[in-house]
């Protein structure tokens, strides 16, 4: 018997003959195990799908906002750093390479970069270490601890622009509150706002907020078992050395995780020394307080270069996470953890 297949006669194929019998036992079983393969993976997949999508639905919304505010428009101004656009020649964006990076690190943003990094030494060990010891202050048991905490932990919760005024009242030259208790003393007025003096007016008035860590330290401070304090007691030891054996050594990943956040946000300081300055938003501050966030928010707003500005903040995106790994392995030699391992 043949086969009609378009017109053409075929002989038809005989699986017995070609392969034998029980070879085409064989190949038959052999096709049926695939079949069953394929369809168990589909249902593998179809089950794994089903575990994974109430997932996936509850963070959907994130996810959204994500990409649509924060990952996209990442990528998009990454891609305007390497061209000429100025904020309104959309329609004629022309690459330019690495001309704009070239001119930040040339121009005066590095020195700008300078000023930051320094106000950031000073600022982030004292802020670090005086929220560390008011937590340490108010962990104990007295009369009103409560409200003390809350005193402390008010400077974290004003707005930025409500501080920077309050504090450009109390650096006046005239009637400031500070320059009225040093006339107390018979001492001369000073001028907190001038080119002496301004940094060090800055880096007070951040100092004063560095009981926004409270609440954290706080925290840590109540994770540590009391029983480690009864041991050394009963081994003789201080309270100093108390202090330096048993609460610091387990309160250090407490204090590298604020470590952390104090060098990312030092670094982007903006609002305080525009403000304390007494200008406007579009206004630049005094030298000694023209800071390298400052610098790229005046490039971007004030003289529309945007391209210049966008690469200014990839400079500092990239110089925040070389120091943020930095700090990060340094961490394996001051940073105890309980577990082994971590």
């Amino acid at each position: 018997m043949h086969y009609s297949v378009y017109g053409r006669r075929h002989r038809p194929f005989d699986v017995c003959a070609v392969y034998g019998e029980k070879g085409s036992e064989a190949l038959v079983g052999t096709m049926a195990y695939s079949g069953k393969t394929k369809t168990a993976s589909r249902t593998v997949r179809r089950s794994r799908f089903k575990k994974y999508l109430p997932f996936y639905l509850f963070i959907s919304p994130w996810l959204i906002v994500f990409l649509a505010l924060g990952l996209i428009p990442l990528l998009w101004g990454l891609y305007l750093s390497f061209t000429n656009y100025d904020g309104f020649n959309f329609n004629s964006v022309q690459w330019i390479g690495m001309s704009n990076y070239v001119q930040v690190f040339r121009g005066g943003a590095m020195a700008a970069l300078g000023r930051t990094i320094l106000i950031t030494v000073i600022n982030v060990p004292l802020g670090t270490a005086i929220g560390f010891m008011l937590a340490v202050l108010l962990n104990t048991k007295v009369k009103g601890v409560a409200i003390y905490r809350t005193i402390f932990y008010l400077p974290a919760v004003f707005p930025v622009v409500a501080t920077g005024l309050m504090w450009s009242a109390i650096y006046a030259d005239q009637g400031g509150m500070l320059n009225e208790f040093l006339s107390i003393f018979g001492l001369r007025p000073i001028n907190w706002l001038g080119y002496t003096w301004a940094p060090t007016a800055l880096i007070l008035m951040l100092l004063w907020g560095s009981g926004g860590a409270l609440l954290i330290y706080l925290a840590g401070l109540k994770g540590v078992p009391q029983s480690l304090y009864e041991s050394a007691a009963i081994d003789g030891a201080t309270p100093a050395q108390r202090f330096f054996h048993v609460t610091v050594p387990l309160m250090t990943p407490v204090i590298f995780f604020n470590l952390v956040l104090g060098i990312i946000g030092s670094l982007q300081i903006l609002l305080q020394p525009i403000i304390i300055s007494g200008g406007s938003l579009t206004t630049a501050p005094i030298m000694p307080i023209y800071l390298y966030m400052v610098d790229a928010w005046l490039q971007i707003f004030s003289l529309g270069r945007f391209s210049y500005g966008l690469a200014m903040l990839w400079v500092l995106f990239v110089i925040v996470l070389l120091l943020t790994l930095v700090v990060f392995a340094t961490s394996k030699y001051w940073v105890y953890y309980e577990a082994p391992g971590e």
